[in-house]
């Protein structure tokens, strides 16, 4: 399962999605026993074929071309989800309406992303939108949210700046039409950084009087088809009070960045925990599966139900 799904579920030659695949043995099995994911690989019904042909005046698919191919589409695949979320960005509209600011500039200086070099970094210094180090100034914790004040659009790109220089570094894992918990469970490992778009549930564990400063923790959730993945947020952070007041309450059609930390099971479901790095509303098609109740599909590996979880739905379950 995790074979297909690092391989897109397409043959590693052609790549054509329109071919039904199997998952072929490279060294093969009555020799090596082994099912390993390095010895699978993805291939079309013509092309697996020619795997098991041997010819005389042409190159033949053998194991050197067979692994040579299958580590080349799954390094594309790897980067295809990225390249999405990276032009949703640029799309009219479109906005985060929550950035991790500690856990992107954690990431950025662990890639190596050299934040003095980007455009007109001295002149935000000097505005004092950022520190000479590259951080983010301190906002004052008086604040109802993080970016409130005149200054607001140059932090906020700043900020979004960094962050797509880090989605641009990361492996990214869309998840939005895979949210299954058999092929999750195969597919995603704590470190794993994952993509989800859809109606996310949004609930405060803590509450402030006055509704200032830091520390005004929420949960997010999205579920569906018996796979929750939940993180939790300073509220605090929003980017804007529309963020605060509207787009990160309730239920909500959102896109969530994460970084997983664990993957449990709890009453029949998959929970992938991590941490959010960010959560953005108008990001465009990233998810095209309809999780209605009721509306089966068939795939490859069996019948799956699909169904949108939501309050009703989980009592009568």
């Amino acid at each position: 399962m995790s074979v297909l799904f690092a391989n897109r579920y397409q043959c590693c030659i052609c790549r054509n999605p329109k071919r039904s695949v199997i998952v072929h043995h490279i060294e093969e099995w009555a020799e090596s026993r082994l099912h390993d994911a390095e010895n699978l690989a993805v291939l079309c019904l013509p092309h697996h074929d020619e795997a098991h042909s041997k010819k005389t005046l042409s190159k033949n698919l053998d194991a050197k071309a067979l692994r040579d191919a299958k580590a080349k589409w799954e390094a594309r695949v790897k980067q295809f989800d990225a390249e999405s979320i990276l032009s949703a960005m640029r799309l009219e509209y479109s906005n985060w309406n929550f950035m991790n600011e500690l856990r992107i500039f954690e990431l950025a200086r662990v890639i190596g992303i050299e934040l003095k070099r980007i455009f007109q970094f001295d002149q935000l210094v000097k505005s004092g939108i950022a520190e000479r180090s590259g951080l983010p100034a301190v906002r004052d914790n008086s604040l109802f949210y993080m970016y409130q004040g005149s200054d607001i659009l140059a932090r906020y790109f700043y900020v979004s700046e960094v962050l797509s220089l880090v989605i641009k570094n990361l492996p990214i894992i869309n998840i939005s039409d895979y949210l299954d918990k058999g092929v999750l469970s195969f597919a995603l490992a704590p470190g794993d950084f994952i993509f989800v778009q859809g109606a996310h549930t949004f609930s405060p564990t803590t509450q402030k009087k006055n509704g200032k400063g830091r520390g005004q923790i929420c949960r997010g959730v999205r579920k569906a088809n018996n796979v929750e993945v939940r993180f939790t947020f300073d509220r605090w952070e929003a980017t804007s009070s529309s963020a605060k007041s509207e787009w990160l309450t309730g239920t909500k059609n959102q896109g969530s960045l994460i970084h997983v930390k664990d993957l449990s099971r709890d009453e029949g479901r998959l929970v992938v925990t991590g941490t959010v790095l960010g959560i953005c509303s108008n990001f465009g098609d990233l998810k095209r599966r309809d999780y209605a109740k009721g509306l089966g599909r068939a795939i490859q590996l069996g019948r799956v139900e699909e169904y949108e979880d939501d309050d009703d739905w989980d009592k009568d379950q």
